[in-house]
C-alpha cells in the first residue's frame, strides 16, 4: 500500500505547478476539463489546444473528488492546491522560464493507450529530460478497452469489476505503453504496484472522458509534491511570476496575465519586468479567475486586494507596451526596491548577453531565462554573440564575419524572425536556425556541422582526379591524332582535362582527354557503363594506342591518398579501378607513396 510521509512546517507552502503535455488529441485538456467540469477542450477550435493557459485546482475540490483515496494512502494534504499550466505542447518549458530552468515543479505526460508513445510524446519526452522535470504519466482513453466498465470514478475500483478477457486487453495495451517508456530510458508502472517512487514513474491509467482515475491522478500528484518538493514549494518574501500573455481586455487597455510561482503580490506594488528593456510600473489592479476555471477563457474576474503563489492572475499596470510573453516580474513594495531589483535585472542581462570579435556562432533568444537555457546546451561551443530580443540583420551581419564556416550560424529560440531577415541570412551565406524547442536547436546545428562536412569534403574529392578506366571499341575511331577522336566504354568516372596512360609491364603516357561528347553533345564528364566519343590531344591510332586498348587516369600520389582516406565515397568499380591503378604504379615506380 501506498504511503506519504506527511510534513508539518510553519512555513507557507504553495501550491505545486503542473504542466501537461502531451501528443496532440491525447486527452491533456480533457483530463483538466473532467477535473475543472467545463468542456474548453469542444470549444478549442479543432479541439485542439492554441494557447498556453492556468487553472487552479483547490484542496476543498481535490479532497471531493479523491474522496476515500486519501484515507486509503494515509496522509494530509498540506499545499493550497495544484496550479495546472494546458500547453499547446511544449510553450510552458519555452515561454515560461525562471533563472535555472522551467516554472514547472511537476508535469503530466498524457498517453493515449489506444495510441502509445506518438511523436508529440517522444518531443514531451525529450523536453522532460532537457528540463530534468519530474513526472507522472496518465495513461488516458482506458474507456476504449474492449468490454470496459466504467461503474465508478476511481480505476481501482472499477479494474477489480472487469472480467478476466478485458482485464488481460487492458493489461496488455497498458504494459505496451511502460515498455515504450523502459525503451526510452524510463522505469514506470502503475502507481498502485511502485515500491519507490524516487526511481520509478507512475503510471495512472485515466478515462477523460468518464472522469475514471482522475482521483488517483490527483491522489498521487498531491503525494509526490508533499513527499519529494517541499521545500521547493517554500515561500519566500519576494513575488516572482513569468507573463503568460499580453492582451487588450475590455474597459481595462492593456493587461498582463501572470503565473505567480514564489511571494505574493498586492495592489500598488511595484513591478520590475524583465527582458531586452527591462521596466518598473505599478500594480493598479490584481483580478483572479474563479477556482477551476481556465484564465485564457474566463470573461468574469474578482478584482482582489492581493494574492498568493502559485497561482495565475490578470495584472493591470501601465508601461507595458512592447512587454514579450514569458519576461519575468519580480513584485517589491516600494520605488527604491524597485530600482535595485530593476538595476539587478539589468546586471543579469548584461553578465549574459555577449559581443565579442572572437570566431563563434551567435546565439538570439526572447527572454533571460531562454537565453540562459541556450547558453547552457551550446556551452561545447564558441559563442561570439548573446542576447535577448528578436533576430535582426545587424546579428547576420555580425554571423557573417566568422572566418571559420563551422560558426556562421545563428541559432534563434522562441525568438521572432521576419522574413526579410531570413532572405539576408540565406544572401550572407549565415545558417540560420530557429525553434521553440531547444533541445531542437543543439540537434539542427549539430546536423548542419555533419551536413556540412560532407558537403566541403564532396567538394574537395570532386576536385580530385577520379578512378577511370576507357576500352577504346573497334571499329570507333573517327580522327586519328591532332587530336585523336576514337568511341569508347567507360568504368568509373571520366572528365575532360585528365591525363591517361596504358600499362604494358610499364606506364606509357598517352596524352590528356580534351572533350567528351555523348550522343553528339559535350559532357562535363562520363560515368561507368556509357559509351562516349572522347578527344585525346597526343596520341595517333596505331603507334602509341590501337582500337580495343584500355587506358587509365593517371592519378598523383597525393590525390590517390585523400581518395583512399575517404574511400566511402567511391563506388565500388572506382574503387576496383583505383586499387588497379596503384598496384600498376607500384609496379613501374617503387616510390609511389601510399
Amino acid at each position: 500500500m501506498i504511503q506519504w510521509v506527511v510534513h508539518v512546517s510553519l512555513e507557507r507552502i504553495r501550491s505545486p505547478i503542473c504542466v501537461v503535455v502531451g501528443h496532440v488529441d491525447a486527452g491533456k485538456t480533457s483530463i483538466l476539463d473532467s477535473i475543472r467540469g467545463s468542456i474548453i477542450a469542444l470549444k478549442e477550435p479543432g479541439a485542439i489546444t492554441q494557447t498556453i493557459s492556468s487553472t487552479f485546482i483547490p484542496t476543498e475540490t481535490i479532497r471531493k473528488i479523491c474522496g476515500p483515496l486519501l484515507d486509503r494512502f494515509k496522509f494530509e494534504i498540506t499545499v493550497p492546491g495544484l496550479l495546472f499550466i494546458d500547453t499547446p505542447g511544449h510553450e510552458a518549458f519555452t515561454s515560461l522560464r525562471k533563472r535555472g530552468g522551467s516554472i514547472a515543479d511537476l508535469a503530466v505526460l498524457v498517453i493515449d493507450i489506444m495510441e502509445g508513445i506518438m511523436p508529440q510524446t517522444e518531443e514531451s519526452i525529450e523536453i522532460l529530460k532537457t528540463e530534468k522535470t519530474p513526472f507522472l504519466v496518465a495513461v488516458n482513453k482506458v474507456d476504449k478497452i474492449q468490454g470496459w466498465r466504467s461503474d465508478d470514478k476511481s480505476f481501482l475500483k472499477n479494474y477489480k469489476d472487469q472480467n478476466d478477457v478485458t482485464k488481460n486487453a487492458f493489461e496488455e495495451k497498458f504494459y505496451s505503453v511502460i515498455s515504450q517508456l523502459s525503451m526510452r530510458g524510463f522505469g514506470a508502472d502503475r502507481f498502485d504496484r511502485i515500491n519507490d517512487f524516487r526511481t520509478t514513474a507512475a503510471a495512472i491509467p485515466i478515462s477523460a472522458k468518464t472522469g475514471e482515475g482522475v482521483p488517483e491522478l490527483l491522489a498521487v500528484l498531491i503525494g509526490l509534491s508533499q513527499q519529494f518538493l517541499h521545500d521547493k514549494l517554500k515561500v519566500t518574501e519576494r513575488a516572482k511570476g513569468n507573463i503568460l500573455e499580453i492582451k487588450e481586455t475590455v474597459g481595462l487597455g492593456k493587461t498582463m496575465d501572470v503565473i505567480l510561482y514564489d511571494g505574493a503580490l498586492s495592489r500598488n506594488d511595484y513591478i520590475v519586468i524583465g527582458g531586452r528593456e527591462p521596466r518598473i510600473t505599478k500594480i493598479k489592479a490584481l483580478l483572479l479567475p474563479a477556482p477551476l476555471s481556465d484564465i485564457r477563457t474566463e470573461k468574469r474576474f474578482t478584482t482582489v486586494d492581493c494574492c498568493c503563489s502559485a497561482c495565475g492572475v490578470k495584472i493591470v499596470a501601465p508601461n507595458i507596451d512592447g512587454v514579450a510573453s514569458g519576461a519575468c516580474i519580480v513584485g517589491v513594495k516600494n520605488q527604491q526596491e524597485a530600482e535595485a531589483v530593476l538595476e539587478q535585472l539589468i546586471k543579469e542581462k548584461e553578465e549574459l548577453e555577449i559581443s565579442t570579435e572572437a570566431d563563434g556562432i551567435v546565439l538570439i533568444a526572447d527572454t533571460i531565462g531562454s537565453l540562459e537555457a541556450l547558453l547552457n546546451i551550446f556551452k561545447n561551443y564558441s559563442i561570439r554573440g548573446a542576447r535577448i530580443g528578436s533576430v535582426a540583420k545587424e546579428d547576420i551581419v555580425h554571423s557573417s564575419l566568422n572566418k571559420d564556416w563551422k560558426n556562421k550560424a545563428l541559432v534563434a529560440f522562441n525568438s521572432p524572425v521576419s522574413a526579410e531577415v531570413k532572405k539576408f541570412a540565406e544572401e550572407s551565406d549565415v545558417k540560420l536556425l530557429e525553434s521553440n524547442i531547444i533541445y531542437h536547436l543543439i540537434e539542427n546545428y549539430e546536423k548542419w556541422l555533419e551536413e556540412k562536412k560532407e558537403e566541403i569534403l564532396k567538394e574537395e574529392l570532386d576536385s580530385l582526379i577520379k578512378p577511370a578506366k576507357i576500352t577504346l571499341l573497334p571499329g570507333c575511331v573517327f580522327r586519328q591524332s591532332n587530336p585523336l577522336i576514337v568511341g569508347c566504354e567507360v568504368s568509373g568516372l571520366l572528365k575532360p582535362g585528365y591525363s591517361v596512360f596504358k600499362f604494358d609491364n610499364e606506364i606509357k603516357e598517352v596524352g590528356e582527354i580534351k572533350q567528351i561528347q555523348k550522343e553528339g553533345t559535350d559532357v562535363k564528364e562520363a560515368k561507368s557503363g556509357e559509351r562516349v566519343a572522347i578527344s585525346i590531344i597526343g596520341p595517333v591510332i596505331g603507334r602509341q594506342v590501337n582500337e580495343g586498348d584500355s587506358l587509365y587516369s593517371d592519378i598523383p600520389s597525393q590525390d590517390c591518398k585523400q581518395l583512399k582516406k575517404h574511400i566511402a565515397f567511391l563506388t565500388t568499380t572506382e574503387k576496383k579501378i583505383l586499387d588497379e591503378i596503384i598496384e600498376m604504379k607500384r609496379k613501374n615506380d617503387k616510390g609511389y607513396g601510399l
